[in-house]
């Protein structure tokens, strides 16, 4: 490829400069087309036609390993059927450190383990479907305040100068942060999105240790590695700091400017020699590399186009309707995207990400000859928002909650909401049902409530992405509150109705204790965001079709100040820097570390029927190893890649070829204008930048996702599940870890297993953990690396963090840990 050709691969042709979110240049010569990019996590954004998935928060809720593959393949078939190249999903960042971090429902919850297994299960899934995934987003984007100067300019924060630092330490960055990316580039992720924010005061999208060392060099990352949209804060330092590819492609805030740090700046970079032809070989063939790294993704040709716009819903328009240039040209083809499998995938998810999480007397399921004949459903979120199911970015809050708000929302194709399941149900069953959905209207609502059998309140607590701000809810929540007067609402149903029923939808954690003990307040449900058939999952579970199986992903604390507070103001500077002092105590490690009782458990879920958990045995695979084996040496540089002659006449734009269109990047020089380096001069390079190739990965690389030695099994821990009930069933076992505590302090437990069984009444079952090295391992600062302690590690078979069913151990000796093979 041509200087140019390379450049098009890495820049994009800009905001609404295609017909996808992202979109890169072409390489026409060699029949590569524009590469198109696209939200996301749940499903296609600015589509028609296609599903709306339950959120990556309700997917990690299922605990079901399945599920999350299925849920990747289904996606990945919708993005194939609208000709899409590669899936900015799945979202495994933030990784929920904070309750009312806005994005937190994208990903899977508040536990590094969770979400790695999750978002490696919905990169298989995309991948085997042929679609490139992209995993976002790396990394410490653990809040919406502060991500981008000017985003916003009220509340003082127009003094904003540069985006928030999120300041990780070394051992916390490895245990929890990158943990989760381990995971998904082992299983061969094509794209990494960098972050908003800063890590430890440089830009993510520019921050080379980051980046060239930790994830490409200690992680063995072989992708591409694309800036969040406008998270692009430098040319030359981005290139070299190992960013491949600039999304948009302007400069942020200067959508449709025609703008760039890269495109012809990059091309001029080259010719000048301040960016290596080498280094841009490498972003080009990094662009490239996961076409052709499986058997089931292929580079699209010339005719796989998009079959849909972005900018426009109708099906002629301007070929830039964005900016109303162009000739009119089909825009949308309407393909329906949707299948049976994504309706059977959609459901499952929803249906199984339901917690209840109190069900006082066993009220539920809902039983007319428990004397029920009057129903009472109350709460907004019943029903669909007056304005509809699809406000802009899902930013409707006034009604059933299908999703967050922001990009990686999705249109709904339909919605079942709460109010018409239920109704259809108690119809059936002969119940009447009466109904409110004004929240504030507290005294009308008591009087219905005064004359039910049982009241269902159904409320719910919003959040999203950090452009769009909803009462004062700048992507992040103000607090974790219900939203919608719900406490209010809760309380003066459940005074007049002695069996109340609260059905939660939540992005996170939410405060319960105004009501949670009031003794008419006998059962309790929450789901994170499920999509289109939020309605239906959960009238089948109220109604005891379904019996629920989610578990919390995330703890429900008793005082809200033991949750991580946001940095929400510029009081201590204009730089806003974020202490993650929590270290490695993230989530219910933290509880555990300082004997904090939660209100609920992370990992905790009930069930309409019983179980029991027995026969624990744990079985050596393979003798662990204290230190990791050196790596291979890497393959040498392929030395047939040749240096192009820069002649800066050959960039020059092809004025006679075709017209530019405005606001569009290309890679063409428009003036001969190049400053070449004399001879005798060299580009001042950053300290500790080296042109020259390493010959071996550090002692924690050297295979996707490091060391090949951490994914080996060295453990197998097996128990018996036996339904002890009169009703089916779904339990998840959850496995934990105890280390020993002689290098450095750990958390009393750490995640490291689950499998979900189903099992009809009076059935058993073996559910089986296999535990890796890198599993028992700790990172160690010092030498850094990672290792393997000796000692006694606690095994624990568990219904939740807190709820302990089975205790072992593994005893490491010096004796058993064999040396390791250099």
């Amino acid at each position: 490829m041509s200087i140019q050709e390379k450049v098009n691969l890495t820049t994009g042709t800009g905001w609404g400069s295609g017909p996808c979110v992202g979109n890169t240049g072409s390489v026409p010569r060699l029949g590569i087309p524009s590469l198109c990019l696209q939200d996301g996590p749940n499903g296609i954004r600015y589509a028609d036609f296609v599903s709306h998935y339950p959120s990556g928060l309700a997917t990690g809720s299922t605990f079901n390993r399945d599920l999350m593959f299925l849920k990747g393949k289904a996606l990945g078939r919708e993005f194939k059927y609208k000709n899409i190249h590669i899936a900015l999903a799945p979202t495994i960042g933030p990784i929920g450190l904070k309750a009312q971090g806005g994005r937190n429902w994208e990903s899977f919850g508040a536990d590094p383990y969770l979400q790695g297994v999750a978002g490696a299960q919905q990169i298989k899934g995309l991948q085997e479907e042929g679609i490139v995934a992209v995993a976002r987003h790396l990394v410490g984007n653990e809040q919406e305040h502060f991500r981008q100067v000017n985003e916003w300019n009220v509340n003082g924060w127009d003094k904003l100068q540069k985006s928030i630092s999120s300041n990780i330490g070394d051992r916390t960055m490895h245990e929890i942060f990158l943990w989760p990316f381990a995971d998904a580039i082992h299983a061969g992720v094509g794209g990494i999105i960098c972050s908003f924010n800063q890590v430890n005061n440089t830009q993510a999208c520019e921050n080379s240790y980051l980046i060239n060392y930790l994830l490409k060099e200690e992680l063995g990352f072989q992708g591409f590695v694309v800036s969040d949209w406008g998270a692009q804060h430098s040319g030359v330092e981005s290139a070299l700091a190992g960013l491949d590819m600039s999304m948009p492609g302007e400069i942020f805030d200067e959508w449709l400017s025609g703008r760039s740090y890269w495109g012809p700046s990059l091309t001029r970079a080259v010719y000048n020699d301040t960016v290596p032809q080498e280094r841009l070989n490498d972003m080009a063939a990094r662009v490239l590399a996961p076409f052709f790294a499986s058997k089931t993704v292929n580079l699209p040709l010339e005719n796989d186009l998009p079959n849909f716009s972005s900018w426009t819903s109708h099906t002629f328009g301007q070929q830039f309707p964005y900016q109303h240039f162009g000739p009119i040209t089909q825009q949308n083809w309407h393909i329906d995207a949707q299948t049976e499998m994504s309706d059977t995938v959609s459901l499952s998810i929803a249906r199984e990400a339901i917690v209840l999480l109190k069900n006082n007397g066993h009220h539920l399921p809902i039983d007319k000859n428990n004397g029920l004949r009057r129903l009472f459903v109350a709460g907004l979120a019943q029903s669909s928002d007056k304005r509809g199911f699809n406000c802009k970015d899902q930013k409707c809050t006034s009604g059933v909650m299908t999703s967050g708000w922001g990009s990686a929302a999705v249109n709904n194709p339909f919605v079942v909401t709460p109010f018409e399941a239920i109704k259809e149900r108690a119809a059936k069953r002969g119940i009447i049902v009466d109904t409110n959905t004004d929240d504030w209207d507290v005294f009308h609502a008591e009087e219905q409530a005064d004359y039910a059998d049982m009241s269902i309140v159904m409320v719910g607590s919003y959040s999203g992405e950090g452009y769009i701000e909803v009462d004062g809810n700048y992507g992040d929540r103000k607090n974790v509150s219900l939203w919608n007067n719900g406490n209010e609402l809760i309380k003066h149903v459940a005074n007049r109705c002695r069996r109340t029923v609260v059905v939660i939808s939540t992005v996170g954690p939410v405060d319960l204790e105004e009501w949670i003990d009031h003794e008419n307040v006998v059962a309790v449900l929450l789901t994170a965001p499920l999509g289109q058939y939020v309605g239906q999952a959960i009238a089948e579970v109220l109604f005891g079709e379904i019996n629920p199986s989610g578990r919390l992903p995330f703890t429900i604390a008793k005082k809200s100040q033991h949750y991580v507070p946001l940095v929400e103001d510029l009081t201590q500077g204009f730089i806003p820097q974020d202490i993650f002092d929590r270290g490695i105590y993230l989530d219910y490690r933290f509880f555990d570390k300082h004997t904090i009782r939660p209100r609920y458990p992370f990992g905790f879920g009930l069930s309409y029927t019983e179980f029991l958990v027995f026969n624990l045995k744990i079985r050596e695979i393979s003798p662990p190893t204290e230190f990791l084996p050196r790596p291979k040496d890497y393959i040498p540089l392929n030395s047939a890649v040749q240096d192009d002659i820069c002649d800066p006449e050959d960039a020059l734009f092809p004025y006679g070829q075709f017209q530019a269109s405005p606001g569009v990047i290309y890679p063409y020089l428009f003036d001969e204008k190049v400053q070449l380096l004399e001879d005798d001069e060299t580009y001042p390079y950053p300290k500790g930048y080296n042109k020259q190739h390493k010959r071996t990965p550090p002692v924690s690389g050297g295979g996707l996702g490091g060391n090949p030695a951490l994914w080996e099994e060295i453990y197998e821990v097996t128990a018996a599940v036996a339904n002890d009930g009169a009703l089916p069933g779904a339990y998840v076992s959850q496995l934990y870890l105890e280390f020993p505590n002689k290098i450095v302090q750990s958390p009393p437990k750490v995640l490291r297993g689950f499998e979900k069984v189903y099992l009809e009444p009076k059935q058993s079952a073996i559910v089986k953990f296999k535990l890796l090295h890198r599993d028992l391992s700790i990172w160690d600062t010092q030498t850094q690396q990672w290792i393997i302690q000796t000692g006694t590690y606690k095994v624990y078979v568990a219904s939740s963090s807190r709820k302990i069913e089975l205790v072992g151990e593994i005893e490491i000796g010096t004796s058993a840990l064999e040396p390791a093979k250099i």
